[in-house]
């Protein structure tokens, strides 16, 4: 099991890489909202895989439904209920 030290510096590192696709552009958004909530998501995470996961299916959320809905709701949303 990962530290919660450990998982934050996962988090961090995936979302500070280079941007490879339009998902990739809200990267510094995901980061600053999940400040926010003082990462407590990141205590239902267990492995660098899951933290990766969860990045991508919240990216791919961001995508679907950011004509619908403020980035900062789908972002808390998703932070909230998973």
């Amino acid at each position: 099991m990962l530290s919660f030290d450990k998982k934050l510096s996962i988090f961090s590192s995936v979302l500070n890489q280079d941007e490879k696709s339009y998902a990739d552009s809200f990267n510094g958004l995901i980061f600053m909202y999940s400040k926010n909530g003082d990462y407590d998501f990141l205590h239902k995470l267990s492995s660098k895989q899951d933290i990766i996961n969860w990045i991508e299916r919240l990216k791919s959320r961001i995508v679907m439904h950011e004509d619908e809905a403020e980035m900062e709701d789908i972002i808390d949303d998703y932070i909230a209920c998973g």
